[in-house]
């Protein structure tokens, strides 16, 4: 892979991470304007496609960009851990959606399968963490953020919330950081 390509991937998995987690921060507001503030228009079903749609989309931005990363930390050497953390990623991916979509469609909540996918997105990102730390591609400190702040929600949220653990927002987090320290640290 020539240099050039590897630091055009490097910026579009970055723009990808960074991009899922601000359409993820629409699909927040949208979420707290109907399920908190009880904003009128959020009763609707159309408002509620739009809020549910922006969450979907933000999920599949962030595995368009891990995908990405996966193939830049290949490169960089590491061909277990990234692909294993893929390969959960996209399995919870698929439920998250079925579940939402389920959820867009029936107005009602199935909860396991986001059980499944909170445990499945935390272990992911832990393990592309663990991926950064091997392969020296960012800071250390990028990498040992990333696996503490997985594992540490993971271990808290059936403490703290066993009824309901989908807070999707917490799976923003390390994308972000992440995709920031593919544009700007090198």
């Amino acid at each position: 892979m020539l240099a050039n390509d590897f630091i055009t991937e490097q910026v579009a998995a970055g723009w990808l991470l960074i991009s899922s987690a601000l359409i993820f921060l629409v699909g927040g507001v949208l979420f707290t304007g109907r399920a908190i503030w009880k904003w009128p228009v959020g009763q609707t079903h159309r408002y509620l496609v739009w809020e549910r749609g922006f969450v979907i989309s933000a999920l599949l931005v962030a595995v368009l960009g891990l995908n990405l990363l996966e193939g830049i930390l290949g490169v960089a050497g590491d061909r277990i851990l990234a692909p294993s953390g893929l390969v959960l990623l996209l399995i919870g991916a698929s439920v998250a959606v079925s579940g939402e979509t389920f959820f867009i469609s029936q107005r009602e909540w199935i909860y396991a399968p986001f059980v499944a996918f909170v445990v499945l997105a935390f272990l992911s990102q832990a393990i592309y963490g663990a991926a950064l730390l091997r392969t020296g591609l960012l800071p250390a400190w990028i990498g040992w953020t990333t696996i503490l702040w997985n594992l540490g929600w993971l271990v808290i949220l059936p403490i703290v919330s066993p009824k309901d653990m989908y807070y999707p927002a917490l799976h923003y987090v390390a994308p972000l950081l992440i995709g920031i320290g593919l544009l700007f640290i090198r």
